[in-house]
């Protein structure tokens, strides 16, 4: 069964744009183009059908339900850190 979630890469791509509150700063953190991090957050947005950011000529800003969502979603990604290191380590515990 296939899991209806969206992207790894959105997810990552927002989670340094919510931590940052820039899409800038976030595309320099994942060295990709700021572009690039707009167009994940617009398909992350799509696929919850709400807004995470509120854009404005100052750059962006959290909506409610963007800071709730990041929340949830960088205590995520920081548990399958852990367990990607734990399956890494033990690799050289054979």
């Amino acid at each position: 069964m296939r899991r209806k979630i969206p992207s790894t890469t959105a997810l990552v791509s927002f989670e340094a744009a919510a931590r940052h509150e820039s899409f800038t700063k976030a595309a320099q953190e994942l060295s990709i183009t700021q572009g690039a991090i707009c167009r994940q957050i617009a398909s992350l947005e799509e696929f919850l059908s709400v807004e995470l950011f509120r854009r404005s000529k100052r750059g962006v800003k959290l909506t409610e339900a963007g800071i709730s969502y990041s929340r949830r979603i960088a205590t995520q990604l920081d548990a399958v850190d852990v367990q990607c290191n734990k399956v890494h380590g033990a690799r050289y515990i054979i």
